[in-house]
């Protein structure tokens, strides 16, 4: 398993080098029943505006890897609960923080959810993972004209 995580972070890295702000990856691509398969995951952080930006690897399983606006690498694993419609994530910033996150199944097909969660250091985490994220964005979740916000941060959605 962490094997795996190497290359994720050196693609992120990639990813995220040359821009101001990390946005998700145009390359992730979802492979129908393989382990394979990549979900754009996003996140905020709190309330102070920070947020992540990763991706989800695996289906019913798998890895998680991501950056925050504040610099911050994080990895981590997932696993779905399918038969209740829910699931579980962990995950580690570079940083120390830790924490695990409930999500559910917003679309069985799509593989889209949204989670919430909660750091060691009690922060709480707001979740989206999928490639349909913005269609199942509601006022609730923070969305403003269109647009994902972590307090008054705007997520890029692409």
């Amino acid at each position: 398993m962490k094997n795996l995580y190497l290359p994720v972070l050196l693609a992120l890295s990639c990813t995220f080098a040359s821009a101001s702000a990390p946005v998700p990856e145009e390359n992730c691509v979802d492979i129908p029943d393989s382990h394979y398969s990549c979900s754009p995951l996003l996140a905020c952080v709190g309330n102070s505006g920070e947020y992540f930006v990763g991706r989800a690897l695996g289906r019913d399983e798998g890895t998680l890897a991501g950056v925050t606006n504040f610099g911050s690498i994080c990895t981590g694993t997932w696993v779905s609960r399918n038969f209740i419609g829910t699931g579980q994530a962990g995950f580690e910033y570079d940083n120390g923080h830790r924490g695990k996150v409930i999500f559910y199944y917003r679309d069985d097909v799509s593989g889209t959810v949204k989670g919430f969660g909660i750091t060691n250091h009690g922060v709480s985490i707001r979740a989206w993972s999928g490639h349909y994220i913005q269609d199942f964005l509601d006022e609730k979740s923070g969305q403003v004209d269109n647009k994902l916000m972590c307090g008054e941060v705007q997520i890029p959605l692409s």
